[in-house]
């Protein structure tokens, strides 16, 4: 049955308020917004973590380079404490922040471009550097341990660089840094260890046609990205795929309409440098922590207490059911078949399961071909074998549609894109709330039977303009259970309560 995207957008799709005579048990579970906070800048709110300790939280701004201190002990109001800015250097980028489990000190992570990366730990009271390290090119996501003993940062390396005279491609390898720190918050040891081999890796797929990055490139060298671009010099820009280099061995390509804005980078078995950290999860006694690498569709394993990668876990193809055609009609009566290419990565509670989401990153040659990019879901791994254990079909942009949220502009890409995910325990059961990038929404999942995650509820965003979730964080407050998300594009930060009832929805 088809279902018209434009007409069913204009009705409320939520039911009235609850009736107070019902059994509390039997009402189901919702995404209630609480609060909006306002940075005062445009978009570039990023990242945010929480002290679950004294109900604070921080949040970057990728754009300005400040970081701002938010109370958290009025959720219904949330409120910024101090707001920092750390005097970045042109060409710099504040890139993750994250707040120490118990100290009054969070850690800033900067991206250098062509130099390696750096963390700061500074004090949460008023801004003060403390201590320092370099770590790897690139550097993304930063996560403490549960105790606070040990920080691990994913550095992406995903930055690609042209050698004229020689018309190659190259880039930094990615790494991960593993700092351990005293009780006081300063650093002891700095371990910045490589990826593991690539040339034994199980289940690495490439579809027939390929599948590339999309990667800003300067290729000409004139300090800018230009999105039109004539590569072949004969004065015209044409709507034509043209070789202009290599890339380990194989022919890169660009669209001359495109410039080098889209540059295509081939996806390959067997490169180090297409392996790039994204996000972290690290096991409750920091002895093992599970990367993404959302470029090669896999999921690195990670040996803390030793500093090494152990390997790759490769995520696989999702297949179910979608809607893939961008028409303004939506039917989830078609077919996809995607590698995962997970970007949010998160353990249960009791460490036997790591859950992605499922965002996807590469493109496919064709948007025929059979094996596409980006599996539309939340899987769950055994977190000690790494095999698959469920994931959650189209659930995700079926919530979406139903809210009237979905977004038919990405049918034929990626969907409603799941990006960030945090994983709690509520009423003794486990739950993930999973960020909607394209959607503006938060949905929240139940994990109680890890081989049927369910998807229950779906939280909107407040507001019209995009505001694309990126970070997503969980915190408690007297027993009743919130989510943060940090939303890069409208420079907000949003906090949602898990209630029982029903929650209205405007748009």
């Amino acid at each position: 049955m088809k279902k018209n995207l434009l007409l069913l957008s204009t009705f409320w799709l939520t039911a009235c308020a609850s009736n107070p005579g019902l059994n509390s048990d039997a009402l189901p579970w919702q995404l209630k917004p609480e609060c909006m906070y306002f940075s005062g800048r445009e978009a570039g709110t990023e990242i945010v973590s929480v002290q679950q300790a004294t109900l604070r939280a921080v949040v970057n701004n990728y754009k300005t380079g400040e970081v701002d201190v938010l109370d958290l002990n009025r959720p219904e109001k949330m409120t910024r404490i101090s707001r920092f800015d750390l005097g970045l250097k042109k060409g710099e980028e504040l890139t993750s922040v994250a707040f120490h489990p118990s100290l009054n000190v969070f850690v800033a992570v900067i991206d250098a471009g062509l130099k390696s990366g750096r963390l700061e730990i500074r004090s949460a009271a008023d801004g003060k550097l403390l201590d320092g390290a370099e770590v790897g090119y690139g550097p993304d996501a930063a996560v403490f341990s549960k105790d606070g003993s040990v920080l691990l940062i994913a550095n992406e390396g995903e930055d690609f660089f042209f050698d004229q005279a020689n018309r190659e491609f190259f880039s930094a390898e990615g790494s991960i840094s593993v700092i351990c720190l005293d009780q006081d918050g300063h650093i002891k040891a700095n371990a910045n260890i490589e990826m593991a081999d690539v040339s034994h890796r199980e289940g690495f797929i490439v579809a027939e046609k390929g599948h590339f990055l999309e990667r800003e490139i300067d290729w000409d060298g004139d300090g800018k990205i230009s999105k039109k671009t004539d590569f072949d010099g004969n004065g015209v820009i044409e709507n034509k795929k043209i070789k202009i280099g290599r890339f380990e061995g194989v022919d890169v390509y660009a669209n001359e309409n495109k410039g080098e804005a889209k540059i295509l980078i081939p996806v390959s078995a067997n490169s180090k440098a297409l392996l790039e950290p994204e996000y972290i999860a690290i096991s409750t006694d920091a002895k093992r922590a599970y990367v993404t690498l959302q470029e090669t569709n896999e999921v690195a394993e990670v040996d803390v207490e030793n500093a090494r990668v152990l390997g790759y876990f490769n995520m696989g193809i999702a297949e179910h059911g979608a809607d893939r055609k961008a028409n303004g009609w939506v039917e989830f009566n078609q077919s996809v078949m995607a590698l995962r290419e997970p970007d949010g990565i998160a353990l249960t509670p009791d460490g036997r399961y790591f859950v992605t989401a499922d965002e996807g990153d590469t493109e496919a040659a064709d948007e025929a071909q059979t094996l596409q990019s980006g599996g539309r879901t939340l899987s769950v791994f055994d977190a000690k074998t790494g095999a698959f254990v469920a994931d959650t079909g189209n659930q995700l942009d079926e919530i979406t549609f139903a809210k009237g949220v979905y977004p038919d502009r990405r049918s034929n890409k990626k969907g409603a894109e799941p990006e960030g995910v945090t994983v709690f325990e509520m009423e003794g059961q486990p739950w993930a709330v999973v960020g909607m990038e394209r959607a503006d929404a938060l949905v929240l999942v139940s994990l109680a039977n890890p081989k049927q995650p369910q998807v229950v509820a779906l939280g909107k965003i407040p507001g019209e303009e995009s505001r694309a979730p990126e970070g997503v964080a969980h915190f408690e407050r007297n027993g009743e259970h919130y989510v943060l998300s940090a939303n890069e594009m409208n420079g907000t930060v949003a906090c949602f309560k898990v209630v029982k009832g029903e929650v209205h929805l405007e748009h």
